[in-house]
């Protein structure tokens, strides 16, 4: 044959350089995939094991936070939230309205349409009998 060369086949590869196999790759591929797994699992139990530790700290922290807002006073002397007992005392001080006036805005109200029905006759009178 013409276009053969003078070498064999096994030495034109270098010895060293050896391909891996798909086998081999996919292998590879699930150990580092399984190591990576391990570590993630690994530390996921270290963060179960302090997390009651972690959420106690903050617990007592805020507990803490929470007590020395209580008793320190604020920035304009001791600042309080009102008393309760007496923001009834407001509901006093704007009565409902009375009958008189409840009265008072009925009658309003009726001189107020008696007087749109004798402007819309006014109007009824002057624009359009005289036409006819």
């Amino acid at each position: 044959m013409i276009f053969r060369s003078s070498k064999p086949a096994s030495q034109s590869k270098a010895k060293g350089a050896r391909q891996e196999t798909p086998f081999e790759k996919r292998r590879r591929e699930i150990s580092e995939l399984e190591s990576k797994l391990r570590a993630d699992t690994e530390r996921t139990e270290r963060f179960i094991k302090t997390a009651p530790q972690i959420a106690a700290e903050r617990q007592k922290e805020q507990r803490e936070a929470y007590l020395s807002n209580a008793v320190s006073p604020g920035a304009r002397g001791n600042v309080r939230l009102p008393d309760s007992r007496y923001l009834e005392a407001d509901a006093v001080a704007a009565p409902r309205a009375r009958r008189r006036d409840r009265k008072e805005g009925k009658w309003v109200f009726f001189l107020l349409v008696l007087g749109l029905f004798v402007a819309a006759w006014w109007a009824w009178q002057t624009l359009f009998q005289t036409a006819f």
